[in-house]
């Protein structure tokens, strides 16, 4: 028994070797693809993950295709309650009015402010509310008319994975984490099957040279296997009671909301769109309107003009216009960070989302992660083959290098 186990137990152990060669090696594949965020090691023997090092490549992508294929910013702009929306920040502008004025007077004109009676103080604060309700109004209507010359979609996305390289891979484990399992631990099963041919190759033509290629051939082909049963066939294909599609396509309408839930919620929040309308570059833009709509506000009463023209000057009027644009900025700033409202606008862009996405015919629906499977592929492939080889080595070595020794005309 011993000197049987010996002889042939070496083979048996061949297909179990490969199936952890294949997990291995798939695993190891998915690891390089998102990890590390920077870059590790010494130039040219290092390496980032592939998506991490093509962070402005993807983000862009996704914007081009996925968002701009279902209608982009306008299709959003668009699902939006705009009345809502003039409802919220109204409501939450309106106990700001007093002491955004009081501020402002304090810090452009403290004197005067100061010895004006108290109903006096008292009517502007009033002046300044009913004007500040129709301003809010024609702001909001501007804003979403021209929106898209405001908003840079493609910036924001793309400086918000810049800020946080470890988003991007989020997005991807949200959608496509059964995907990437599946990627995984499928190496082990047909890294199973190969070595049930390698030992049964092995065992007749017991070369030198086997092992190692077989170990290549493991490490490459259960990686584009995998890849291939994800992303085809595109479209459900019938064999007899059996109908085959990528994994990928198959779960549309469930990948479509999880993408649509972290897409809102993580990237497209209020606070990201007014932070990318004020400090991104089209904020000349942003800033020219909101001048525009706070000169109306504050020229549209003329008696309320020529008392402030004349106690301020005509340089403490414009002072006092860009000081009240500044005040703007930073109470709208504030405002955008509030969560509640923040969750109910992404509640309602998830739902445009996820209907449009899930909509989407397969052949495009599949570049919402397919590109980033594709980009390096064949060094992931390369990568995978290499250490294939090596497990190949260590079982001629291991295992039947005395046997070898022994028949040393097998080495040749």
């Amino acid at each position: 028994m011993n000197a049987w186990l010996s002889a042939y137990g070496g083979y048996f152990i061949i297909p179990f070797i490969a199936a952890f060669a294949g997990w291995g090696t798939n695993w190891l594949a998915i690891k390089m693809t998102f990890y590390p965020l920077e870059y590790v090691g010494k130039f040219p023997f290092g390496w980032r993950g592939v998506v991490p090092s093509r962070i402005r490549k993807f983000a862009t992508g996704m914007v081009d295709t996925t968002i701009g294929r279902i209608g982009g910013l306008p299709a959003m702009v668009d699902a939006l309650d705009m009345e809502e929306v003039k409802t919220y920040f109204l409501e939450a502008a309106t106990p700001m009015i007093a002491e955004a004025v009081h501020g402002l007077m304090r810090e452009q004109q403290r004197v005067l402010w100061e010895n004006l009676p108290a109903p006096t103080k008292k009517l502007v604060f009033q002046v300044v509310e009913m004007e500040m309700n129709d301003g809010i109004d024609a702001l909001a209507d501007d804003i979403h008319d021209h929106f898209e010359r405001l908003l840079d979609l493609r910036e924001l996305v793309v400086r918000k994975c810049e800020e946080n390289p470890d988003l991007l891979n989020q997005m991807v484990f949200a959608c496509a984490s059964k995907e990437l399992s599946f990627l995984v631990f499928s190496g082990a099963f047909f890294g199973f099957a190969f070595g049930v041919v390698q030992a049964l190759v092995w065992f007749f033509v017991p070369q030198w040279w086997v092992l190692p290629f077989f170990g290549f051939l493991v490490g490459t082909l259960t990686n584009w296997i995998a890849i291939q049963l994800i992303f085809t066939p595109l479209e459900p294909k019938k064999y007899g009671p059996f109908t085959f599609q990528g994994l990928f396509l198959k779960r549309q309408k469930e990948i479509s909301e999880e993408f649509s839930r972290v897409f809102t919620e993580d990237v497209l929040t209020a606070r990201e769109v007014v932070h990318t309308m004020v400090h991104g570059e089209r904020s000349e833009r942003t800033m020219a309107m909101l001048r525009a709509h706070i000169s109306e506000i504050m020229e549209s009463k003329l008696i309320v003009q020529l008392i402030t023209q004349s106690a301020v000057g005509p340089e403490g009027y414009a002072d006092l216009k860009d000081a009240a644009l500044e005040k703007a900025i930073q109470y709208t700033e504030e405002l955008a960070e509030d969560s509640s409202f923040n969750k109910e606008q992404a509640r309602v862009l998830q739902k445009m989302l996820h209907k449009r996405i899930s909509a989407q015919p397969p052949a495009e629906f599949q570049d919402l992660v397919r590109p980033i499977f594709h980009e390096d592929e064949w060094i992931l492939v390369a990568i995978g083959g290499a250490l294939g080889a090596l497990v190949g080595w260590g079982q001629l070595v291991l295992l039947f290098g005395e046997r070898l020794i022994a028949n040393g005309a097998t080495l040749t």
